[in-house]
């Protein structure tokens, strides 16, 4: 397997592991009754707790384009350095993003998450070059 798709199964990790943390805590402040139940009365966390259940909903926006950018450049052929090293960025710079956005300054979190993009980017590169 190529590095870039490692990268991919890293990321996929990162979802598991986001999505764990924002369940257990969206329990912790809503309770197990609203958690199990329809849920037909809107509640949103807050708190530390919901910037870890934003941070989650923000991977969810853009985990979409990273995984078509892989798609293109592994079903083009094109897969090389540019798209394991814009793989790696997006990884990394996503895992940087929640701390970045659970404690943060202001102005680190859109650092993180443009990092991020600039590495679909430089995956999507690996097309033209």
């Amino acid at each position: 397997m190529t590095a870039d798709l490692w990268a991919l199964v890293a990321a996929m990790l990162l979802a598991v592991v986001q999505l764990t943390l924002s369940s257990v805590l969206t329990l912790r402040q809503l309770g197990g009754a609203w958690v199990a139940g329809p849920r037909d009365e809107s509640r949103e966390v807050t708190g530390l707790s919901g910037r870890f259940v934003r941070a989650h909903r923000n991977l969810l926006e853009i985990f979409p384009q990273f995984v078509a950018a892989l798609f293109l450049v592994h079903a083009a052929h094109a897969a090389g350095s540019l798209s394991t090293i814009g793989a790696w960025l997006f990884v990394i710079a996503r895992l940087l993003y929640v701390p970045a956005y659970a404690f943060g300054p202001v102005g680190l979190r859109p650092i993180c998450w443009l990092a991020a993009q600039v590495g679909i980017f430089v995956i999507v590169a690996d097309l033209f070059v």
